[in-house]
């Protein structure tokens, strides 16, 4: 039952990372846009998403507990503010990111500044996060007074990446941009999936860099058009030969990084896998597609489905907005967990039903303009070091024992 259980993920990944590739005209004009946007070396960036949350018909004895978190989490909004400075290879990044989340009664607040460098011998990989209030009356008193939180895993030698081979990452960072683009470009010939992209014409759109006449397309998907967009991807991108050959490329190259002394046998253990599913992939998607046929009475989107708009104007991305409306009924998921686990007759153990309905929009602007960015000074007063909380805590828990 683990393939069922694969074929799922394997779906929802591949539908996250090729939602707008396609080789249509329209679907090509989006894509196009989007890779040119993603290698501008500095742009803002301001995502703000918003849910409206319902619970009904649980089991009586949960259903006011249910009642009160969703008041908690309902009109929730989550605002993300990033500024982004780069270099044409994108070995040297410098980021701001201002993020707010505004809960019932509640506002929280985190900055966040990262600054990486990956253009010399040693790698300098630094992210400051201003430590929100409510944060700080959880950590020991020994950090409770200090503002910063500082990670750098590149110079600490209890960090993952302390076992990685710092010369082959720089060299795949400097190189797979560039290995990853080409092969979208070339896969995004062979991907043509049902899906309409419709042209709404030309619009004057408000943005942060002011009034902008921008072309406007729009994707909408019903529950049975986007389970049909899953199944159409999947079977595609598996059978696609140089997918296939991305993939094992790019796994090569991360395992590559390790310094463990198992390396070795994880690049063999990998090699024989991906052998093997290349050799049973037509038993995977017969597989996969039975899952996805005991989908299609399983309800995921609701009335309002899926709607993406984009907005282009001047070459670039300059907006993108949608909403997802996600209907979920916990009996019917029960009952194909079962299915999937080879339990049709299991008992139906969970009841009730979820919808929320998500909106986001994100506006881009000040594409290839150089972005101020204050990184702040921190030092041992005002800052503390996530692998020192670590320690202390491990230490802490060690002397309860």
């Amino acid at each position: 039952m683990r393939t069922h259980k694969k074929s799922i993920w394997v779906a929802l990944a591949a539908t996250l990372l090729l939602v707008i590739t396609g080789c249509s005209t329209n679907q090509l004009e989006i894509f196009n846009v989007a890779l040119k946007t993603q290698a501008a070396k500095s742009m803002q960036t301001h995502t703000t998403m918003t849910f409206q949350l319902s619970c009904t018909d649980f089991d009586p004895a949960v259903q006011p507990q249910i009642d009160q978190a969703t008041l908690f989490a309902n009109n929730a909004k989550l605002d993300f503010n990033v500024k982004t400075n780069a270099n044409e290879q994108k070995t040297a990044v410098q980021s701001q990111i201002d993020m707010n989340l505004a809960l019932q009664g509640m506002n929280i607040s985190v900055p966040i500044w990262a600054d990486v460098d990956l253009t010399g011998n040693t790698p300098i990989i630094t992210e400051i996060i201003k430590v929100p209030q409510i944060a700080k009356t959880s950590l020991p008193p020994k950090f409770a007074s200090k503002d910063y939180m500082v990670i750098s895993p590149t110079t600490s030698s209890t960090s993952p990446l302390s076992s990685v081979d710092m010369t082959q990452l720089i060299n795949f960072s400097k190189t797979f941009q560039a290995t990853e683009t080409s092969f979208l470009t070339s896969y995004s010939q062979r991907f043509n999936p049902a899906v309409n992209v419709v042209d709404n014409g030309i619009q004057n759109l408000q943005t942060d860099d002011g009034l902008k006449p921008a072309r406007m397309y729009e994707i909408t998907l019903n529950d049975t058009q986007f389970k049909d967009f899953i199944r159409y991807t999947v079977n595609n991108f598996v059978q696609d030969q140089e997918a296939m050959n991305f993939v094992k490329t790019f796994m090569d190259s991360v395992l590559g990084f390790s310094q463990t002394p198992d390396k070795a046998k994880s690049l063999s253990d990998f090699d024989q896998a991906f052998s093997e599913f290349k050799t049973n992939r037509p038993q995977f998607l017969t597989n996969f597609n039975t899952a996805m046929d005991q989908l299609n009475d399983i309800t995921i989107l609701g009335d309002k489905g899926l709607d993406l708009q984009y907005a282009i104007s001047g070459g670039y991305l300059a907006q993108k907005s949608g909403s997802i409306d996600l209907k979920v009924n916990l009996a019917q998921i029960n009952a194909f967990v079962n299915n999937l686990n080879g339990h049709p007759s299991a008992p139906i153990t969970a009841q009730g039903n979820v919808n929320l309905m998500v909106n986001f929009k994100t506006d881009i602007s000040s594409v290839n303009i150089p972005l101020s960015i204050q990184i702040p000074a921190v030092n041992s007063d005002n800052s503390f070091n996530n692998m020192d909380l670590m320690s202390l805590s491990t230490a802490n828990a060690t002397v309860s024992k």
